[in-house]
């Protein structure tokens, strides 16, 4: 039983966050196509050749490999206690026979449990490490939008089939995260709530 290593790309991260990120800059005339500005953002390519990113997918690893680790090991010793059992099942009373298989089975059930808890666990630690990644690409990207005056940027991953490379401002979005733009930012609505009125 393998833990998904989709847990490990980041999809649910990715998939909850720009469908087709919709940023207008100002009013869209609407008989004007030629007024339409488009460009696209492979964000989970940014997600992952950020360094912070870099960072968080290592440190994700590590918690993937040692949980994998301890559900190996539950399921090897289940493994051997069933063959033990199918050697001796011959040898012992039907009634021994069912007890060990009802407990075998029971050990079963905790093998599977602890799965799903590391599968809850992973995701968890997923969303907990890649959600300021992905808030601060947005807020970068929005600045590309204001400042360059586009109608539209979409989320290449989310499914668009094709578009041409001089629209993929996926390496600018890259390069000003790690340059260090908007670190230490955070949204206006987070800001809005936290910003204290009074001194203590």
């Amino acid at each position: 039983m393998r833990l998904p290593v989709n847990q490990m790309e980041m999809k649910r991260m990715i998939r909850s966050t720009l469908v087709g990120l919709v940023i207008a800059a100002g009013l869209i005339r609407p008989a004007l196509a030629e007024d339409l500005k488009l460009g696209y953002v492979d964000l989970r390519r940014a997600l992952y050749e950020t360094e912070d990113g870099r960072k968080a997918r290592a440190s994700l690893k590590k918690v993937f490999d040692q949980k994998q680790k301890e559900l190996d090991e539950q399921q090897e010793d289940v493994k051997k206690a069933i063959e033990d059992l199918n050697k001796k099942r011959t040898l012992l009373p039907a009634d021994t026979v069912r007890q060990k298989e009802g407990e075998l089975q029971e050990r079963v059930a905790k093998v599977q449990q602890t799965y799903l808890r590391h599968q809850q666990d992973l995701a968890s630690k997923e969303e907990e490490a890649t959600q300021p990644i992905v808030e601060r690409l947005q807020r970068i990207i929005g600045k590309i939008a204001a400042a360059e005056n586009f109608t539209m940027i979409f989320d290449k991953s989310q499914g668009v089939v094709f578009a041409k490379p001089h629209l993929d401002l996926t390496n600018e979005v890259i390069r000003r995260y790690n340059s260090g733009e908007e670190k230490g930012s955070a949204p206006a609505s987070a800001g809005s709530k936290s910003a204290p009125s009074k001194k203590k």
